[in-house]
């Protein structure tokens, strides 16, 4: 018996997003009813608010471009294929450029940033061709971040945070000209749309935000404080209006989204975390969101038995799971990456280990979908270019870049 339109819609309308992708699939008639639906109502808006979790999906936006008219069917899809990560298949490629003594890389849009050990950056688009190649300073580049402008501003210009030992710069490149903005003695940044949040040797910390557009770009303080002589470390992340700080084994927090912060506002405490092993200056703890903390430890005993600690946060409590990382990986952990559902680990050998993390709660770091040999040498840097079809990570060592698209054979 065949039911009229009408009471198709009505029951669709009631369905959950996997329910209206599986539709979709049922015949060229149903999967016009379901994008009839999508023209007519925002019901995959609805389904992404009700569905994917709000981390993620803040995440998954930024990688879209506002105007999409499919914007959240695709993110829709993207999300619920890798959840069935064990069902995604992972095409490996090897990039066509030569790049000499590689120190990180960056990707947004349709643009590929990477940085070199004696201070060159190069600028390519998603095909490889070269638009951009100069040494900014005669020294390593530590980390590129691209900075998310206004949706006003044209989409072919671009903004990159350049990091170095001791500064930071912003890069400004419409094509044609560039522009720098530089900041001496920053020691750690992160940054979040056009919001940036800089340590600066002697414990000064500000939160600046990026304005301007068509080449001139200024940097506005909207917030700043001070860490008086930090005995173990300090790190930051700038995440959807609020900055989380990691001093010493204390998590401290400030809203800087608005318009009434003001420099006098002071670090909120979140909570006193409690490490088995004793943090050192270095890069191996990362705050990835505003609520997940990954520590690497070392065990001087023991050069093999190396640790992982995840700590999640929750108000003013938090959870910890350990993992030995040399018993489950017979190797060492040297790039860690999430991005939305997806974890992914790169090793000293060259390997890559990619995880779903629907709960880290329930996360177990034995329980891998996908290993990957990219190569033999050690992965040290790790990004996405999220489209329509695919997710596509960008994976580095010191000597060549490795582009891993993943996608479901099915396609809906």
């Amino acid at each position: 018996m065949n039911f009229p339109t009408e009471i198709i819609e009505e029951i669709l309308l009631r369905c959950d997003g996997k329910t209206l992708l599986n539709a979709r699939k049922v015949s060229d008639n149903w999967r016009s009813i379901v994008d009839y639906l999508s023209q007519r109502t925002k019901i995959w808006k609805w389904c992404c608010f009700e569905e994917i979790p709000q981390h993620q999906l803040i995440e998954y936006l930024q990688n879209y471009k506002h105007n999409d008219d499919k914007k959240w069917l695709n993110i829709y899809i993207n999300w619920c294929s890798w959840e069935n990560l064990n069902q995604v298949v992972c095409d490996m490629i090897l990039s066509p450029v030569e790049v000499p003594r590689i120190s990180c890389i960056a990707v947004s849009g349709d643009f590929i940033a990477v940085g070199s050990h004696d201070g060159r950056l190069r600028i390519f688009t998603t095909n490889w061709k070269v638009i951009f190649c100069a040494r900014i300073l005669a020294v390593k580049i530590n980390s590129l971040t691209f900075i998310k402008g206004d949706e006003e501003e044209p989409e072919n210009d671009l903004c990159l945070a350049i990091s170095y030992n001791r500064g930071l710069h912003i890069f400004y490149f419409d094509g044609i000209n560039k522009n720098q903005l530089v900041i001496h003695d920053v020691k750690s940044h992160s940054v979040y749309k056009n919001y940036i949040c800089y340590e600066k040797l002697g414990g000064r910390v500000t939160i600046a935000k990026l304005t301007g557009n068509h080449g001139r770009k200024d940097l506005s303080e909207i917030w700043f404080s001070r860490i008086y002589s930090p005995s173990c470390l300090s790190c930051m992340k700038m995440w959807d209006g609020v900055c989380t700080f990691l001093i010493n084994n204390e998590v401290k927090v400030i809203q800087y989204a608005g318009n009434e912060i003001t420099p006098m506002d002071l670090m909120t405490k979140k909570t006193r975390i409690k490490f088995n092993f004793p943090l050192v200056e270095s890069n191996n703890t990362q705050i990835l969101r505003d609520d997940i903390i990954i520590c690497l430890c070392k065990n001087e005993d023991d050069v093999k038995c190396d640790f992982i600690e995840i700590f999640l946060l929750e108000k003013n409590k938090y959870c910890k799971k350990m993992f030995t990382t040399w018993s489950i990986f017979r190797c060492y952990i040297t790039c860690i990456y999430l991005y939305g559902n997806t974890l992914i680990l790169g090793m000293d050998v060259g390997n890559v280990y990619i995880y779903h993390v629907s709960s880290w709660k329930n996360f177990d770091l034995r329980e891998y979908s996908h290993k990957l040999i990219i190569g033999k040498h050690p992965i040290i840097s790790i990004d996405v270019r999220e489209t329509a079809n695919e997710r596509r990570f960008y994976v580095s060592s010191k000597f060549n870049i490795h582009e891993i698209s993943g996608f479901l054979p099915n396609v809906y």
